[in-house]
């Protein structure tokens, strides 16, 4: 006897797992992750419940494009492991406060969010036209690439303490607001190369991932993004042309 409790179930999953299968995707990331660094970081929002949701979300959809991106069991076995062991993590520190796991909490997040940015460029270079979703999802993977560095910098930070210097942040609730605020604040300026001086890495290795940064973004721009714009406009010219 079918079990028709599990019917209303079946096309929320075909439309989950669909997601990263249409180049619409891109631009529904590119829109959660600006809601994300520019609206809902630095509003601060402390509830659990919103955290845990907005964590499932993300969540859900990484393990989805990894999912998409190959049919062989043992990545896709590879990656479900290291989603879960990311929730796990997350949930034991946030909601059982259980110390000692801020190394690991933080290098699966980046794990997770180089995830997404392999996941986003995949969906970007695959083959076909270059469209605007295409565009959309190259600047989407800029904005990863500044969550990237941030989550990068809270590790130097939380490995050798003192690394940055933060002169409109107090010691005492230093830890808080480097996590949520500070380091998306400093990566996007070291990004783009704005560099407004307030934040200063200190350390080699907060230095060395600065430059780093700084490169990466500039290199970003100049040659994917740029490329990807010239192509789409080459491809209308063609069309154009086409049809006279």
């Amino acid at each position: 006897m079918p079990d028709g409790g599990n019917r209303p179930m079946k096309p929320v999953h075909r439309h989950i797992t669909r997601f990263w299968s249409e180049e619409r995707s891109l631009t529904a990331f590119l829109i959660l992750l600006i809601v994300e660094i520019f609206v809902l970081a630095p509003m601060q929002f402390t509830g659990l419940g919103f955290r845990f949701v907005n964590g499932m979300v993300f969540t859900l959809l990484l393990l989805t494009g990894l999912l998409t991106m190959t049919k062989r069991r043992e990545f896709q076995a590879l990656a479900t492991m290291i989603v879960v062991l990311t929730i796990a993590t997350r949930v034991a520190r946030r909601f059982f406060g259980v110390p000692g796991l801020e190394i690991l909490d933080g290098a699966l997040i980046l794990l997770c969010t180089i995830g997404f940015l392999v996941i986003v460029l995949w969906q970007v270079y695959r083959e076909g036209p270059v469209t605007t979703h295409r565009i959309q999802g190259a600047v989407a993977g800029y904005l990863l690439l500044s969550l990237i560095f941030a989550i990068a910098y809270y590790m130097v930070e939380t490995i050798q303490p003192g690394s940055f210097q933060m002169s409109s942040v107090q010691d005492q609730v230093r830890a808080e607001l480097v996590m949520d605020r500070s380091f998306y604040y400093f990566s996007v300026v070291t990004l783009t190369t704005t560099g407004y001086g307030d934040i200063l890495a200190m350390s080699n290795a907060a230095r060395t991932l600065a430059m780093a940064e700084a490169l990466t973004g500039q290199l970003y721009t100049a040659i994917l993004i740029a490329r990807l714009v010239s192509l789409h406009v080459e491809a209308k010219r063609e069309k154009r042309a086409g049809h006279q």
